[in-house]
């Protein structure tokens, strides 16, 4: 049940406890208490809105490689934690390729966004080069495509 009911909170996070009861077959006080037991035990870290920023200009997005050389027994983990704590990140992934950390920056302006990069990312120890790519567009985030509007991606219940 854990892993029909993460599934589904993932497609639509809005959905009720009640119609979450009825896919799954059980109580609603059942499917309380497994998400109560998912948010303490960090399984579950919140739920989010997904904003289609194609249609709410009011701020840039870029991907940003980081190029990192690590210290013996530190690894990667000293660099993306301190990273991770800016607020303009809002993710930071280890990755294997010809960088080492990708970060989701957010910024009012491309300037923002650049400024951050230079004077924040770039200067820090360890950080060897970085290369900012901003998005332009989305096409798809999160599971869901953009552009179709006014069709409802629901699950049907039936009674």
């Amino acid at each position: 049940m854990k892993q029909k009911l993460l599934a589904l909170l993932t497609k639509d996070p809005r959905i009720s406890t009640r119609s979450l009861a009825k896919i799954l077959g059980t109580s609603e006080k059942k499917i309380q208490t497994e998400i109560e037991k998912l948010l303490k035990s960090g399984e579950i870290v919140g739920f989010a809105a997904v904003l289609n920023s194609n249609e709410n200009g009011n701020e840039i997005t870029a991907m940003v490689e980081v190029r990192v050389t690590t210290q013996r027994g530190k690894g990667f983990d000293e660099v993306a934690e301190r990273i991770a704590k800016f607020p303009e990140v809002w993710n930071v992934y280890l990755i294997s390729g010809s960088h080492d950390l990708n970060l989701l920056v957010k910024g009012k302006s491309l300037a923002d966004v650049a400024n951050f990069v230079n004077r924040k990312v770039a200067v820090l120890e360890n950080v060897t080069g970085t290369t900012t790519h901003f998005l332009l567009k989305k096409y798809k985030e999160d599971g869901l495509i953009f552009g179709e509007k006014g069709r409802d991606r629901r699950l049907k219940v039936s009674a």
